[in-house]
């Protein structure tokens, strides 16, 4: 007799998981009453204006066109297509530098030139992987990076939960920061109304305190291994790790003349892209000098001819000239390496193919807010909202949104899909409760880059800790007390934004 196999649960994917939450939005339209809120001259909702309107029902029909005109936009709700494109184009510079090969030969070179001082190696490689994390996301490749750096890590007399931290709380406090995270602080800002560029300075602040803190955390695990080997939970495997890893090539590789420029080029262009997104005039009304140059360059008669007269200065940038300069930084790097057009015209479309997937969840997602709003649903949402959540003090609020966010990327460890979901209702909360947008959006990159370092669906958790034979439960035994001291700084962060920031 044939035993049946036990079938295993699987979690439904993003695009599963949003189309039910259209389903049920549109079945709310159907019980929730219909509302409207008095709309300021900026367009944001007016707190304790709420008042009742008729409901409009939505049928399977408005579900359908939702995720259409959430891409193309209307009257009422901006398209997401600025903000789909911006996740596919950066699939294509990525894609680009990943052919050029020049960032993996660098960071191997780091490893390579500070191995003798494992205080300093850690903290560099920990800062490198936040800057990864905190300008691309970098999460489903990490056991590619942590590959690279544990010869030498267990050459140091160290062992593999050194070097899963350094790849996972490094590439996690830096997504947890996300200064400028295209598939969390750059979607998220987009579903908000808001620029990408808005809260930047303290998102900045908020990686240079969570790298330090994991890099202090880091070596203070370190020394602790290195003079008693004993107390790791992975002593038992000490030989065979060293057996397994420790003989993979480290190379001597070095970056040729082309890959100097394209290194070059990759900083540049998020160096670019931090500034341009600064709002220069905002924090100072005399810094213009942004300004006046590109006056200068609309204005000259050369210039103005050649590059054009409509040229935006840094500091106004948004997703569409984000998406001019990864399109020119693409091409820029293929020039540099040689490549053909066609080749080069052929690895922009391959990393923007290999995007389409994340980008399609924007539209989709933004048009649970095409439903709510068509609906009149929204505010009547938003008015139960207030009057439980947005009735908080700010610093209450704060911490509540932080829990509740933890929770929710528990269960959708998508940045993506985690931001399309929430975003639309939790920003206009946020003016309610009497913080800005940006600080909702600060909020939900923390809750997210916490639980991607311990929850069993962070994908960078489980893959990473499998690679290197350590089981899930000894990777909470070692961590936890870190992780619970993370959460904590993370709390300390939102309240020191609450009450000198807002």
């Amino acid at each position: 007799m044939e035993v049946a196999k036990k079938k295993k649960f699987k979690s439904p994917n993003t695009y599963v998981i949003i189309f039910f939450v259209l389903l049920l939005v549109a079945i709310l339209t159907w019980i929730i009453p219909g509302g409207k809120y008095d709309i300021d001259d900026s367009g944001r909702a007016i707190a304790n204006t709420y008042s009742r309107i008729a409901a409009n029902r939505q049928g399977l029909w408005d579900v359908i066109m939702a995720p259409i005109i959430g891409m193309v936009g209307n009257d009422q709700v901006s398209g997401a297509i600025t903000i789909s494109l911006n996740v596919m184009l950066f699939g294509s510079f990525l894609e680009m530098m990943d052919s050029a090969g020049a960032i993996n030969i660098a960071l191997k070179g780091v490893a390579q030139k500070y191995k003798k001082n494992y205080f300093v190696l850690i903290t560099v490689l920990t800062f490198i992987m936040g800057i990864f994390g905190t300008v691309q996301g970098a999460y489903e490749e990490g056991f590619v990076y942590l590959l690279m750096f544990l010869p030498i890590i267990l050459a140091l007399g160290l062992d593999t939960i050194v070097a899963l931290m350094i790849v996972i709380f490094g590439t996690q406090a830096g997504c947890a920061a996300s200064i400028v995270n295209p598939f969390s602080t750059g979607i998220a800002s987009g579903i908000a109304g808001i620029s990408p560029g808005d809260g930047i300075i303290y998102r900045t602040v908020i990686f240079i305190i969570l790298l330090s803190l994991v890099s202090f955390l880091i070596c203070g695990y370190a020394k602790k291994i290195s003079h008693h080997p004993e107390k790791s939970v992975q002593f038992f495997r000490r030989e065979k790790d060293l057996e397994e890893f420790a003989d993979i090539e480290e190379g001597e590789e070095k970056l040729n003349n082309r890959q100097r420029k394209v290194f070059m080029i990759f900083v540049l262009t998020f160096a670019i892209m931090i500034v341009s997104l600064v709002p220069w005039t905002s924090l100072n009304e005399h810094w213009t000098f942004f300004n006046q140059v590109t006056d200068w360059i609309n204005n000259s008669p050369i210039l103005g001819t050649i590059l054009g007269s409509d040229l935006v200065p840094l500091g106004d940038w948004y997703f569409n000239e984000i998406n001019g300069l990864l399109i020119i930084m693409t091409i820029i790097t293929g020039l540099i390496m040689g490549y053909s057009i066609d080749k080069t015209i052929n690895i922009l479309i391959k990393g923007a193919a290999g995007l389409v997937s994340t980008a399609f969840i924007v539209p989709l997602a933004r048009g649970i807010q095409v439903l709510m709003t068509n609906g009149n649903i929204t505010a009547t949402v938003l008015n139960g909202c207030e009057k439980t959540l947005g009735s908080l003090s700010p610093v209450i609020f704060v911490i509540a949104c932080f829990v509740v966010y933890i929770l929710l990327a528990t269960f959708i460890p998508s940045s993506t899909g985690l931001a399309a979901a929430t975003m639309s209702i939790m920003a206009p909360l946020a003016i309610f409760a009497g913080i800005s947008e940006s600080s909702m959006v600060v909020i939900y990159n923390l809750a997210l880059g916490l639980v991607k370092l311990f929850a069993p669906t962070s994908i960078i958790v489980m893959t990473c800790t499998q690679a290197v034979h350590v089981d899930y439960g000894s990777w909470l035994k070692a961590t936890g007390k870190y992780i619970v001291i993370f959460f904590l700084t993370c709390c300390g962060i939102l309240l020191v934004n609450v009450l000198i920031f807002r």
